[in-house]
């Protein structure tokens, strides 16, 4: 027999996404470890094109999807109305939306559906970008018993864009890694490098883990490193990772006479392993990050981590005992910490690393923050079920 809540046994639990990522995200990682005996959980995705497997399902939860549209841009009746009926048909008591198109048909399906409780999440700064979109979420957050940022900095984003919105109904929650998964890859830095091709395994590995994209500041790291090179001349440069920017960076890099040091590894499933042979972590970000993924990954693995001082890295990176901070753009303060990194002693590198490593377990660790959020479920659905009395 299970835990019961104001008389029920369970709490029936859905995640509505945009669409199913096969490289997981720190939530589902999340969810998929909570307690069976206290939620039952469904996967919602409004659209199901381009899947060809879904772990989840392999797993065996149950997973829905609303549509077979690549890109859902007018509203769809169609989507609505089944994912209401999916509600019903489940006794969803929490329905827990990612991302504004998900927020948006949540919100409709839950007042349809007569669901209890419906959270919002926001995972990146700057989500209520024109007028258009501050107009619908002040008619949208009145629907959501929580809205969820993925940083403090997120949180007072919301706010700040939003000032209709009541601060208590805005809160924090924090990303998170599996710890053990980077922090104890059973492989050593010279094995790690062998397995990089054209790069020696006496060379300083500067690396980083990021869609080439307008955000991620790529252009500046390969300028930073073109300064780099001068000082550290076996350093060498590695960016795993795929997107719309890849050409024009590696165009830079030829251009820059770095084709023998840059290399561009693509898109990558053994990250943990990857780090593994970086000696130093850049994330030269010059936009509107929440709290990167690969920053927690990075401190959990003991690489020591250079980043741009923006959106909710410096609530990782908060001191300069556990990593460095510089400011975005910079490529003459990015290099300059980058070179401090490869000269620094022994000791204190080890030092830093254990620092950095012990926040992440503390702070941002998946047991830590899942013990959160499985808090939260059970704290909305109590109080909504106050209000219903």
């Amino acid at each position: 027999m299970g835990v019961r809540f104001l008389g029920k046994e369970k709490i029936n639990l859905a995640l509505l996404w945009s669409r199913y990522s096969s490289t997981g995200t720190s939530l589902n990682d999340l969810i998929l470890r909570l307690d069976k005996n206290r939620f039952n959980v469904i996967f919602i995705y409004l659209t199901c094109h381009g899947v060809e497997k879904n772990l989840i399902e392999e797993a065996g939860y149950k997973v829905f999807y609303l549509s077979n549209i690549e890109f859902i841009k007018a509203f769809r009746f169609s989507i609505l109305f089944r994912l209401v009926k999916i509600l019903k048909e489940n006794n969803i008591d929490i329905l827990h939306c990612h991302r504004h198109k998900s927020s948006f048909y949540g919100a409709l399906a839950g007042i349809f559906a007569k669901t209890p409780v419906v959270l919002s999440h926001v995972h990146g700064l700057s989500r209520t970008r024109n007028l258009g979109r501050r107009v619908v979420n002040f008619f949208l957050f009145k629907r959501f018993n929580r809205i969820i940022g993925c940083a403090k900095s997120v949180r007072d984003d919301v706010l700040k864009d939003n000032p209709s919105v009541a601060q208590e109904k805005v809160i924090a929650l924090e990303n998170s890694v599996d710890f053990e998964r980077f922090a104890d890859v059973p492989i050593t830095k010279i094995e790690a490098k062998s397995k990089l091709a054209d790069v020696p395994v006496d060379a300083f590995v500067y690396g980083t883990v990021a869609r080439f994209g307008p955000y991620k500041g790529h252009s500046f790291l390969i300028k930073a490193f073109e300064k780099v090179r001068k000082q550290v001349p076996s350093a060498r440069l590695i960016l795993a990772g795929d997107g719309p920017l890849k050409e024009k960076i590696q165009e830079q890099a030829t251009k820059a006479g770095l084709d023998d040091s840059v290399h561009f590894l693509g898109r990558r499933d053994d990250i943990p392993k990857l780090l593994r042979a970086m000696d130093t972590f850049v994330l030269p970000s010059i936009g509107s990050e929440g709290m990167p993924l690969v920053i927690l990954e990075a401190m959990a693995a003991g690489v020591p981590c250079i980043a741009s001082s923006l959106s909710g890295i410096p609530e990782v990176i908060n001191s300069s005992d556990v990593g460095f901070l510089v400011p975005p753009r910079d490529e003459n303060a990015l290099a300059e910490a980058m070179v401090t990194l490869a000269n620094m002693p022994e000791e204190k590198l080890k030092d830093l690393t254990e620092k950095a490593k012990e926040r992440i377990r503390k702070v941002f660790n998946h047991n830590i923050v899942r013990a959160k959020l499985s808090k939260l479920y059970e704290n909305e659905y109590a109080f909504s079920q106050e209000d219903t009395k």
